[in-house]
């Protein structure tokens, strides 16, 4: 295809010249015309940033902690559209004005001319010329993503910016997105008041817009670092390591239901009346494992808690040990505020994320005691993405080759069903209805946890968040997100009922979902599978709910719905171990609304499809 081969060069030029912005505005136009709304925001933003340094220098957190140093003269300073000097993004004037100047090029004063990877001189003319589209494609594409409340704010500053002419002037097309966004606001309000009149755009609170919109779940073209997750090299690999965390099971290949489409709760068949499959990983058990037995249990430092100064280990989120205790916690030594709960935590930390983390202060307060329990769990995804960039970068890799998050699948959507540049036989009508809705088979996207903060989180540990694009670009975290997403395992806090901590175990996470499973779990420095007794199995209702809906009443035996337990035998030989992902004691409306951001869709185990079918 021809915009993808557009997209490579871009990338590839954006590479080779990354502080220059408008590579950022090309990349950015070109994701747009894919269909990646999300990708050509996050372009938007960093050329924005690069553009506004050109103004302000003060405005880049990260270049201005690399001391690089451009002045305006006075003049410009006064006058900036008349006599704004040419400078260039290492800090140095252009050619032509050091040498008018007398000025040698050395700007670290040692000597030496510092290059700082050459950086592309940009002018004020540049930015007056270009400025305007970067900000008309930045709020289109969060318009577009259904990120409404930064969409506003960004369209407001940019009706204030000044145009080819310098001149603030009106813009037909921000124009546009802001009645986009106030017919947002409107029907918000309006769904808001229960039919009453909606609040006038005028008396505008911008915090009740929307700040979370959603964008396609898929493995973009681009991306070489999907394994084919069915082949016998992978199967081997992986039952490898399962040996040494759950011996009687094995990893195989599994048909599940696609999801994606199960929007209302449907049966996941197709226009045919056909069920949808998608094959994936499963654990399946090779011996019988009785009630009550301990048949997997796993470690893994792809953890993160949202508690600031929590009485956890950094490394495995296990409770700190005391100082009387045989094996005590470890304190780091460059930065005492990070406490491991032992020896072995410690070590391994350091070799595996801690070195990139180690003495950045700023890194403490990220996503930390937030106040809101409804936004902790995205901000605990947030942290979970920051330690896989400190994995990383810790380990000289790319964060989608990682063990610990290789093999997970995020609930991909096959690309060519929801992009329509990829898709030649859609025709001009479906194209153009085509953006990203917000629909159970998104991935949550908002301009703050997916494009400010990774940018934040890496310029904290030092990593220039416009010349590593190369491992550390959107669509990378957005594959992350992905997968964090439809596997991390959660604790709720005591205080506050919001969960607290999270972590990827890979192996774990391999066990399918259902509503009626045959294992339980737990997890305190590590996590265990435990096979279900005869009494924790899941009683189903003709009311459609779990223990707690419907009454006793309502009760069926699970054995008549196709249960295999019997005897003394928790889970036979050959069947396959089910996890759950959400509250099992709600009713399946209720159930399904919990595990869509995991499961990627309405769930249709066994048990949903036939209490749904119930009318409940």
């Amino acid at each position: 295809m021809d915009l993808l081969k557009n997209q490579e060069e871009s990338t590839a030029l954006l590479h080779a010249d990354p502080h220059n912005p408008m590579r950022h505005l090309h990349r950015g136009l070109i994701h747009s015309k894919l269909g990646f709304p999300d990708l050509a925001a996050a372009d938007a933003y960093r050329s924005l940033t690069l553009f506004e340094f050109v103004v302000d220098p003060d405005s880049c957190e990260y270049m201005a902690r690399k001391r690089i140093d451009m002045t305006r003269s006075l003049d410009a300073a006064a006058d900036p559209v008349s006599s704004f000097r040419r400078l260039s993004l290492n800090g140095s004037e252009s050619e032509e004005s050091a040498e008018r100047d007398g000025d040698s090029g050395d700007v670290d004063g040692d000597g030496d001319v510092d290059d700082d990877d050459g950086f592309e001189p940009v002018s004020y003319d540049e930015y007056l010329e270009n400025i305007r589209d970067v900000f008309r494609l930045l709020v289109r594409s969060l318009v577009q993503c259904g990120c409404m409340r930064d969409a506003y704010e960004f369209c407001v500053q940019g009706l204030k910016t000044p145009d080819r002419e310098g001149r603030i002037s009106g813009d037909a097309m921000l124009e546009e997105q802001l009645t986009m966004i106030k017919r947002s606001y409107k029907d918000k309000s309006k769904r808001a008041k229960d039919g009453h009149d909606e609040a006038p755009f005028a008396d505008l609170d911008a915090s009740r817009l929307d700040a979370q919109g959603s964008v396609w779940r898929v493995v973009y073209p681009w991306n070489t670092h999907e394994p084919d997750r069915n082949s016998p090299e992978v199967l081997q690999f992986l039952n490898e390591r399962l040996k040494q965390v759950a011996p009687k099971c094995e990893v195989r290949s599994v048909a599940l239901p696609t999801l994606y489409d199960s929007l209302g709760g449907d049966d996941g068949k197709n226009q045919d009346g056909d069920k949808e499959v998608s094959v994936q990983l499963g654990l399946v058990a090779i011996e019988d494992i009785a009630p009550g037995e301990v048949l997997l249990h796993e470690s893994t430092l792809l953890t993160a808690t949202n508690r600031l100064h929590d009485d956890l280990c950094d490394a495995c989120n296990g409770p700190l040990q005391g100082l009387s205790s045989p094996e005590p916690s470890v304190a780091c030594e460059n930065c005492a505020d990070t406490i491991f709960c032992s020896e072995k935590c410690h070590d391994l930390a350091q070799g595996v994320y801690h070195a990139a983390e180690c003495g950045q202060e700023g890194l403490e307060s990220i996503g930390k005691d937030i106040p809101d329990p409804k936004d902790k769990a995205d901000y605990l995804y947030l942290l979970l993405l920051g330690r896989s960039i400190a994995m990383a970068a810790t380990q000289d890799v790319h964060p989608l080759d990682l063990p610990e998050v290789k093999y997970i699948w995020g609930d991909f959507r096959p690309v060519e069903e929801v992009l329509p540049s990829l898709n030649p036989s859609q025709n001009r009508h479906e194209q153009q209805e085509s953006s990203p809705p917000a629909t159970s088979g998104s991935l949550p996207f908002s301009f703050h946890l997916s494009i400010l903060q990774p940018m934040r989180i890496l310029e904290e540990m030092g990593i220039d968040p416009f010349s590593s694009l190369d491992r550390y670009d959107t669509w990378i975290f957005n594959t992350l997100y992905a997968k964090f997403r439809g596997t991390a395992s959660g604790r709720l806090s005591t205080w506050d009922g919001g969960p607290e901590v999270c972590a990827v175990h890979p192996l774990w996470c391999l066990a399918n979902h259902s509503c009626d499973p045959n294992v339980r779990w737990e997890w305190g420095g590590e996590i265990t599978f435990t096979a279900r007794t005869e009494e924790e199995l899941v009683k189903w209702h003709s009311g459609g709910g779990g223990r707690g809906g419907g009454g006793e009443a309502g009760a069926v035996d699970n054995n008549s719905k196709g249960r295999k337990a019997s005897g003394n035998v928790g889970i036979r030989k050959g069947e396959e171990i089910l996890n759950h992902y959400c509250d099992l004691d709600l009713v399946v409306k209720e159930r399904r609304e919990w595990a869509m951001g995991a499961l990627g869709g309405a769930c249709l185990c066994e048990r949903c499809v036939w209490e749904a079918g119930l009318g409940s």
